[in-house]
C-alpha cells in the first residue's frame, strides 16, 4: 500500500513525533509511506523510515496581512500542487496532520482515502485568530474527508457540537507511545533528586511562567527541589526573567530541546504540565511510560481523560487525586508579576510540593501511570489506524 503523511515539517512538535512514529510503522509492515511536506524554516528534528517529498507548498498564513480570500487562493494552490504528487506516487490512503494540510489533503482527493488528524482543540484556538478554525469552513470543509480523526473524547464533543462534524464521520485514536529503555548515560547527572521536570516548546500556550510562579512555592519549602524545563521557544527569556523575578532563578534549569528525553524522564521525581489546551500531550503519556507521577491543570483537551477524569463530571476547582494522576485547576486571567500566588498558582505549587515530599503517594502514584501508559502503546494504537486504513 502506498501511504502518504501531509504534514508541513518534521520539526520537534507532538504532531511530527505522532507522524513519525506511524510512518516507521507502516514501513516497517512492508508499505511504501512518503511524507509531504511543505515549505519551511524550521529544521527536521525527527528522522523517518519514509521517503521525504519535498512539494514546496507555501505556508498559507506566512503573511498575516492576508486577507480571507487570498487565503483561501493559497489553499487550492497548495492543493493543486498536492494532487500531483499524490497522483505521481499513486497515493491509496493520505493522512494529514493540522489545519492547513488537512484542507489541502480534503481539496486535493482523488482516489485515495483522505484521512484529516485534528490536533487540537479547534475552539479554544479562537477562529479570530485563525481564518482556517472558523467555524463555517470547518463546517463545510472535514465532512467531506473520509474520516477525521480526534484524540479524545473532549475533542469528538468540539467537534460535533461546535462544527458539527457527524459523529460517524469522527474515530478516536490517541498517541502512541514508544516505552524507552532504561540505560545507564555517560553524562553526570547534576539536578539532584528532587527533580520536577515539564517538556514543551518555550511558548505561550505552554504556560510556563504560571508553571515556575507555582514551583516558587515549592521552593520555600523545599530549597534543593529543581524545576527541569525541555524545550526551546520564542518565550525563553521571558521566562528566565519570570524565574528571576520569583527569585528561584537558581533552581529553574532550562536543558533545551534535547532528542533523549527519557534520560531525564527516568531521574526526575514527577512531570508537569500547565498548557492552556491540550490535543492530546505526547509528552506527559511518555512520562508515564517511564513511570513518573505526572500532575496537569484541566486544561480543554486529553489530559483529564489521560488522568482518568470523566468529562462529564465538572470543572477542577481543587487539587483531585484522580485514578491515573492529579488534577489542578486551570488558570483565570493572566500571570500577576510580582503579587502573591493566585488560587490556581497555589494549588498546583501544593500538588508538587506534595509528590516530591510524599514518596508513598508518588510510588502509588508511578505505578499508576505505568499502567495507564500502557493502554497507549504503540501496538494498541496501531490497531486502531489499521482497522481505520484497512490493513
Amino acid at each position: 500500500m502506498n501511504i502518504a503523511i501531509l504534514i508541513r515539517t518534521l520539526g520537534g512538535g507532538g504532531a511530527e513525533r505522532v507522524a513519525q512514529i506511524l510512518g516507521d510503522y507502516y514501513v516497517e509492515q512492508g508499505n511504501n509511506v512518503y511524507y509531504f511536506l511543505g515549505e519551511s524554516a524550521i529544521q527536521q528534528a525527527y528522522s523517518v523510515k519514509g521517503q521525504i517529498v519535498q512539494t514546496g507548498i507555501k505556508r498559507c498564513l506566512a503573511n498575516n496581512k492576508l486577507g480571507n480570500v487570498q487565503v483561501l487562493a493559497k489553499l487550492v494552490l497548495g492543493s493543486y500542487q498536492m494532487r500531483k504528487y499524490k497522483k505521481k506516487y499513486k497515493i491509496d490512503v493520505a493522512i494529514s496532520f493540522m489545519e492547513e494540510f488537512n484542507y489541502i489533503n480534503i481539496l486535493s482527493r482523488g482516489k485515495e482515502r483522505v484521512i484529516t488528524r485534528i490536533c487540537t482543540i479547534l475552539s479554544e484556538e479562537g477562529e479570530w485568530v485563525n481564518f482556517l478554525f472558523r467555524k463555517s469552513l470547518v463546517h463545510f470543509f472535514y465532512p467531506k474527508a473520509d474520516r477525521v480523526v480526534v484524540m479524545s473524547d473532549y475533542a469528538k464533543e468540539d467537534m460535533f457540537k461546535n462544527y458539527a462534524v457527524p459523529m460517524r464521520k469522527m474515530i478516536k485514536i490517541p498517541n502512541p507511545v514508544l516505552q524507552a529503555d532504561v540505560r545507564d548515560s555517560d553524562e553526570i547527572w547534576q539536578y539532584g533528586e528532587k527533580v520536577i521536570v515539564t517538556v514543551g516548546r518555550l511558548a505561550a500556550e505552554k504556560q510556563q511562567e504560571r508553571m515556575i510562579k507555582a514551583f516558587s512555592y515549592v521552593h520555600a519549602y523545599e530549597p534543593e527541589a529543581v524545576l527541569l524545563i525541555l524545550g526551546v521557544g520564542p518565550k525563553e527569556g521571558y521566562l528566565k526573567n519570570i524565574a528571576r523575578r520569583c527569585k528561584v532563578d537558581q533552581k529553574v534549569k532550562f536543558a533545551g530541546f534535547q532528542k533523549d528525553v527519557a534520560y531525564y524522564l527516568q531521574r526526575s521525581r514527577l512531570f508537569v504540565l500547565s498548557s492552556r489546551l491540550e490535543g492530546f500531550p505526547n509528552a506527559m503519556i511518555e512520562a508515564m511510560a517511564n513511570g513518573l507521577p505526572v500532575i496537569t491543570i484541566d486544561s480543554p483537551g486529553g489530559c483529564r481523560e489521560i488522568v482518568g477524569k470523566k468529562n462529564e463530571a465538572g470543572e477542577c476547582r481543587e487539587i483531585e487525586y484522580c485514578p491515573y494522576g492529579i488534577l489542578t485547576p486551570r488558570f483565570k486571567g493572566d500571570i500577576q508579576i510580582g503579587a502573591e500566588l493566585d488560587q490556581e498558582e497555589r494549588l498546583l505549587g501544593q500538588a508538587m510540593l506534595r509528590l516530591v515530599q510524599d514518596d508513598q503517594l508518588r510510588a502509588k502514584y508511578s505505578a499508576r501511570a505505568r499502567k495507564r501508559a500502557a493502554m497507549y502503546n504503540r501496538e494498541n494504537i496501531m490497531e486502531k489506524w489499521n482497522r481505520l486504513i484497512g490493513i
